[in-house]
Formats: C-alpha cells, sequence, structure tokens
C-alpha cells in the first residue's frame, strides 16, 4: 500500500457510565458493572491490529443484499476487542495495524458497522 492511500483513523462511538467511567462498545442502556442508568456517547479512536477475519459467502437475510463480505476481528490500542467488517487487500496479514473508515447504516434507523481496512503506516 503506498502513503497515497493512507486513511484518518475513524473515530468510533462507545458509551460510557457517567457514575463509574466504564466504557461499553454497545449502545446499552445501563452499565454493567455499577448499573448506573445514565450512559453517555464518547468517541475513541479506530487504530489497532488484525486479530482474525473470514468471508461470510452467504450472508442472513437482513445483509444478503450486501453479497458476500469480510468480517474481522481487532484490537484497538485503548484494549478494547472490536468485531467490525473488514475491507482485505493482497498481503494482509494478521498483525497488521488496521484503521476504521467511514461507514454508513445498512438501515436508516440502525447501528453503523465499525469497518476496518489495513494501514501498513500506522
Amino acid at each position: 500500500m503506498s502513503n497515497a492511500t493512507l486513511f484518518k483513523p475513524e473515530m468510533l462511538t462507545f458509551h460510557q457510565c457517567a457514575k463509574c467511567g466504564t466504557l461499553d462498545a454497545a449502545c446499552i442502556s445501563t452499565c454493567a458493572k455499577c448499573l448506573a442508568s445514565e450512559m453517555n456517547p464518547v468517541q475513541i479512536s479506530g487504530i489497532g491490529k488484525l486479530v482474525s477475519w473470514t468471508t461470510v459467502r452467504k450472508p442472513p437475510l437482513r445483509f444478503k443484499a450486501d453479497g458476500m463480505y469480510h468480517v474481522g476481528v481487532f484490537d484497538l490500542d485503548n484494549g478494547f476487542r472490536v468485531t467490525g467488517r473488514f475491507l482485505p487487500e493482497d498481503g494482509d496479514q494478521l498483525g497488521d495495524r488496521v484503521v476504521a473508515v467511514p461507514t454508513t447504516a445498512a438501515e436508516p434507523t440502525g447501528p453503523v458497522t465499525p469497518t476496518f481496512r489495513v494501514q501498513k503506516n500506522v
């Protein structure tokens, strides 16, 4: 990958408990640690490394229009492990540095699935 194809890291939305500060990647209304009910959205960096990935060749009905797609597991630099879409290119390897890239929700009211691609110079 050339320097001309570098990506700025997309920020990911997590939810932070207003009482204890615990972060959670899911869109939840109650903190799993202290059971407080005030969760606020916060933005975190989408930079990390590729842990694993696979190809979904027969997607579930909800994603049938997408056709074949790739999903991966990513360890973010802040310590979180997240699952999301992966945009592989020839030569990508496990352990490569990844960045989240902008995407849109499949459904207008649905959540945005984090999407990542390898960036060699991160």
